[in-house]
C-alpha cells in the first residue's frame, strides 16, 4: 500500500499507537501546515474460527493549544481493500486541502460521521490525560515524519 500513497504524492508514516496498534498516518505538506493528519488502521476484533471479524477505521486528527479533535471518516467490519481505503483517504486529503485553518474545523464535520474532542471527559484531570494523550500521538508521528525527509 506504500507504493500507492508515494506515487500520488501523499505521505504515510506508520505508527504503533500506546496500545500496541498498528497504524498509518497520511499526510501531504499541506495538511501538515494546517496541523491535520489522516490516520487509519486494520484491527482484527474477533479471532475466534467461528466468528473471525477485523475492523477499519480512518479519522482525521488535529488539536489547538486547549483541545484535541478525532472526526470519524470512515468504519466498517467488513474486510476493506487497500484500493478502497487509499479512495477513502485521498478523498478526504483532497477535500482538507481546500481548508484554511479559519475552515478546517468545519471542513472536517462536513466529511465525518461525527467527532470528538478531549474536553467531553468530565473532569478536568481526565481532558488533560486525553489531550496529552492526542498530543503525545501527533506529535510523535510528526517526529517520525520529520526524521524520514
Amino acid at each position: 500500500m506504500e507504493k500507492l500513497f508515494e506515487r500520488n504524492n501523499f505521505g504515510l508514516q506508520p505508527f504503533v499507537d500506546e496500545d500496541g496498534q498498528d497504524t498509518y498516518f497520511a499526510y501531504t505538506d499541506k495538511l501538515l501546515a494546517l496541523n491535520v493528519l489522516i490516520e487509519f488502521y486494520t484491527a482484527v476484533t474477533d479471532d475466534t474460527e467461528e466468528n473471525y471479524e477485523e475492523e477499519t477505521v480512518v479519522s482525521a486528527i488535529t488539536y489547538t493549544e486547549n483541545r484535541s479533535y478525532s472526526f470519524a471518516l470512515f468504519h466498517s467490519t467488513n474486510v476493506i481493500g487497500p484500493l478502497i481505503l487509499y479512495r477513502i483517504v485521498a478523498d478526504a486529503i483532497h477535500f482538507l486541502e481546500q481548508s484554511s485553518k479559519a475552515t478546517l474545523l468545519e471542513d472536517l464535520e462536513e466529511i465525518s460521521t461525527g467527532g470528538t474532542t478531549s474536553d467531553v471527559m468530565d473532569n478536568e484531570a481526565d481532558r488533560k490525560r486525553v489531550y496529552d494523550s492526542d498530543v503525545w500521538k501527533f506529535t510523535s508521528v510528526l517526529d517520525l515524519i520529520k526524521e524520514k525527509r
